[in-house]
């Protein structure tokens, strides 16, 4: 079965109406794609539903996927994904739908998913983005696609509806690891800063002075970049509670292949901490000015 889209006709299913999935069918709404949407809460789907005209909500994703060309999911963690799964799995369609999940998973959960799918003719591609929040309303996410090749041209299709960029990655799991990858190198940089600014501080060196000597160097523009987000509250692109859960799967993707998480394995300490002590729902980098007022108390 051959499936053309088209932003006129085009109707794609958003399940998950947290900050990503909100902001997500808002990129898609002002396009004029014809959005259904799922969340578990179905309240905060319906206020979604009332700053977005024509959205359509749905009490479950089977409902929703068989009504929609496309479901894209954005969902917390394996087990919301596995949830989903299981729902959508209750059903055979006949419309050969195609199930774009945007989660980030560990690499075990996504082949999960797609073995379940698979016996319910529906079609399953890893799609993990990276941007946060401004570029998923603004429609410029960068989309790493996984499935097989028969599934792509449409996988791709729906991605390019809210990507910039577009990179095929190969079949799952392969998009999954390749997200977790790079989460452990952008997660990363607040601990490491938090340890320098530490450091600095219990040797009565100005902090300040991190910025200044750093200049012309190549992880000045990093510094910067993180600099307000640590010692001002700001609204969460990315919480500590989602950066605990990346690491703790990212952990568990390296052992699955019998690697010891030796860094992953500390950082994810320092956000759990922070997590513990409030921080939960916080920016992540945030994460790095509880770590360094903690120091600063010893």
């Amino acid at each position: 079965m051959r499936h053309y889209y088209s932003v006129r006709t085009v109707n794609v299913g958003v399940i998950g109406a947290g900050i990503m999935g909100s902001n997500l069918a808002r990129c898609l709404h002002s396009k004029g794609v014809k959005v259904n949407i799922y969340n578990r809460t179905r309240e905060r789907a319906e206020k979604l539903a009332e700053e977005l005209p024509g959205l359509r909500v749905y009490d479950s994703p089977n409902k929703l996927l068989r009504d929609s060309d496309a479901a894209i999911v954005l969902v917390a963690d394996d087990e919301a994904l596995l949830s989903v799964v299981r729902a959508i799995t209750s059903e055979e369609y006949s419309n050969a739908p195609l199930l774009l999940n945007v989660s980030t998973v560990t690499p075990m959960a996504s082949l999960e998913a797609m073995r379940a799918l698979r016996e319910r003719r529906v079609a399953y591609s890893e799609g993990p983005v990276y941007g946060s929040a401004d570029e998923a309303r603004e429609c410029r996410l960068v989309s790493y696609i996984a499935c097989s090749s028969d599934a792509y041209e449409r996988a791709r299709r729906v991605a390019e509806l809210y990507s910039t960029r577009v990179l095929y990655i190969g079949e799952p799991p392969r998009a999954s690891v390749l997200k977790l990858a790079l989460n452990n190198i952008g997660l990363s940089v607040p601990a490491l800063l938090a340890e320098s600014l530490a450091l600095l501080r219990a040797w009565n060196i100005e902090e300040t002075l991190l910025l200044e000597a750093s200049g012309g160097l190549w992880f000045k523009p990093v510094i910067e970049r993180f600099w307000q987000r640590v010692f001002a509250e700001k609204p969460p692109r990315f919480t500590v509670k989602l950066a605990v859960k990346d690491y703790s799967y990212i952990e568990k993707a390296l052992l699955e292949k019998g690697v010891n998480p030796v860094v992953s394995t500390a950082i994810r300490k320092i956000y759990e901490e922070a997590s513990r002590a409030g921080y939960s729902e916080k920016d992540y980098p945030r994460a790095a000015y509880y770590f360094l007022e903690k120091s600063s108390k010893v």
